[in-house]
């Protein structure tokens, strides 16, 4: 299978996210548990990383249509793609402090899982993009690219799952105040 194919594949997957995740938001917002700003922020950020993946799974198959020598074509792109990424992370992070000025509460499960999985993402996409600068490979790109599209599968899930009737303690059912 060819790089183009599996940036191909990648960006039909990310698009499939994005459209998934917009209807089930569309469709579940009623029934959320969770603080509306809390789900704009996972579906703005979702959707922000699924067209970040769609963009740049292009993004080299343009590049080569231009003429682009293979080590201008994927240090270009993970240089473009890592500036795009620090920029994403830097709203994310702004986001998260407004929502920590308001006051919502939160979970154990944000703290212990969602936060540093996606520092992990954060910090793993840093390290592959920044080194490919030097390197120029199309498989350390392909991860980069990868890595993000899990990125936005794991808000996809994180959406879905905040529209699902929660469990109490006692085996009762969560509802919403």
């Amino acid at each position: 299978m060819s790089e183009s194919d599996v940036l191909l594949t990648i960006a039909e997957v990310a698009v499939a996210f994005a459209g998934f995740a917009s209807l089930v938001g569309v469709l579940g917002q009623r029934t959320s548990a969770d603080d509306p700003r809390v789900i704009g922020v996972r579906m703005r950020g979702m959707l922000l990383s699924s067209l970040m993946v769609v963009t740049f799974s292009l993004f080299p198959i343009l590049l080569a249509r231009y003429g682009a020598s293979p080590d201008v074509l994927w240090m270009g792109s993970s240089l473009a793609l890592l500036a795009v990424t620090v920029c994403y992370y830097v709203w994310f992070w702004a986001a998260l402090q407004t929502l920590s000025r308001a006051d919502i509460p939160t979970t154990k499960f944000q703290w212990r899982v969602v936060i540093p999985t996606l520092l992990i993402v954060a910090v793993g996409l840093g390290t592959l993009l920044g080194v490919n600068v030097f390197l120029a490979t199309p498989a350390v790109y392909l991860t980069a690219l990868a890595l993000l599209l899990f990125q936005s599968g794991f808000a996809f899930c994180l959406i879905v799952f905040s529209f699902l009737p929660r469990a109490e303690a006692g085996g009762g059912r969560y509802e919403k105040p």
